[in-house]
């Protein structure tokens, strides 16, 4: 799966003249009611916290695939949400956001990438975001489009929909998670320097860190992946804007979670070799996989290029093992 960034980069450029969607409460549903190839997890020791009590007084939701709009300020904001057919409105159950790429609508992503069927399979609610704009995008500080020429306030925009999430599932807020490629993989990293307190782990993919103000308030666990032929997002950083390339943002998620060093080849798979910081402060191990040739896709064993790794998989066998402490 593309996310279209290398065919209408020229065409996002332009669209930084253009207006953008803005930013707390208030939502509607239009209804609605689905894939996941082999990276070895390397996942911390599994939490041996005694579980917290159950919800109370949470209704039981429609399950499925659901598009949903919320408002936030005086803008309204768009929003897929996939309920897992054994969801349990009394037992508190994981959430796991994901992101688009730059250009990318929610509905396409959501398909590609198979969050729906392996939210069923792991019994987790899957959450798809629509980023704003006419050529959609999120502000992830130093990208991407008319999110961040505009400033966006899409942090807000997470922060609205999460807590009305909590108010209306049983979210286990020790599980909240996001990944997300290109643009969204640039908005997860934003994510863990600004929502860390709420954001358990993170996955991006083919996305360095451009968010200049990271100052995490706890180390955050990272697993990110990115293919050394990127020819959109280069692997080793620089292009278009002067991104951070991934050993960059590799070692600066290390530094950041006070990991011990050196970093370690962790494993090696076909075309996939891993490379881990730990321990770290927190138990927030660090991970980059490298696919060599891979280009700027999601990694699916569907595809020509990474058909050695399984992104969707490798990030929520990732999330499974790394909850908030």
């Amino acid at each position: 799966m593309q996310d279209r960034c290398g065919q209408y980069l020229s065409v996002g450029l332009l669209a930084l003249a253009l207006g953008c969607g803005g930013e707390t409460n208030g939502e509607t549903v239009d209804g609605g009611t689905a894939d996941g190839g082999t990276v070895d997890d390397l996942a911390g020791s599994p939490d041996l916290t005694p579980p917290p009590p159950d919800c109370t007084g949470k209704p039981m939701p429609m399950t499925g695939t659901q598009t949903r709009t919320i408002s936030v300020g005086s803008s309204k904001r768009t929003y897929l949400l996939h309920i897992p057919p054994n969801y349990d409105p009394s037992k508190f159950t994981s959430v796991v956001f994901a992101f688009h790429g730059f250009t990318t609508q929610a509905t396409d992503f959501i398909k590609d990438i198979g969050i729906e069927a392996a939210s069923d399979q792991r019994n987790l609610i899957a959450v798809v975001p629509q980023g704003s704009g006419v050529i959609p995008s999120w502000n992830a500080g130093g990208c991407c489009g008319e999110a961040q020429t505009f400033g966006t306030d899409d942090v807000g925009f997470v922060r609205t929909l999460l807590a009305s999430l909590r108010s209306e599932l049983c979210v286990d807020n020790k599980r909240v998670f996001a990944m997300g490629h290109s643009n969204g993989g640039f908005m997860s990293n934003r994510l863990a320097c600004e929502m860390a307190d709420d954001f358990a782990a993170i996955g991006p993919n083919s996305a360095g860190l451009v968010f200049s103000a990271c100052k995490p308030s706890r180390p955050v666990p990272v697993y990110y992946m990115h293919g050394d032929a990127d020819g959109v997002v280069f692997y080793g950083g620089g292009f278009p804007l002067g991104w951070s390339g991934a050993k960059d943002t590799f070692d600066g998620w290390g530094a950041r979670n006070k990991c011990a060093t050196p970093a370690k080849v962790t494993s090696q798979a076909g075309k996939v070799t891993c490379q881990t910081y730990a321990p770290c402060s927190g138990g927030a191990d660090v991970n980059l996989c490298t696919i060599s040739g891979g280009s700027h896709v999601w990694p699916s064993s569907t595809s020509d290029t990474q058909r050695y790794a399984d992104g969707t998989k490798s990030y929520l066998d990732f999330f499974a093992t790394h909850p908030k402490p």
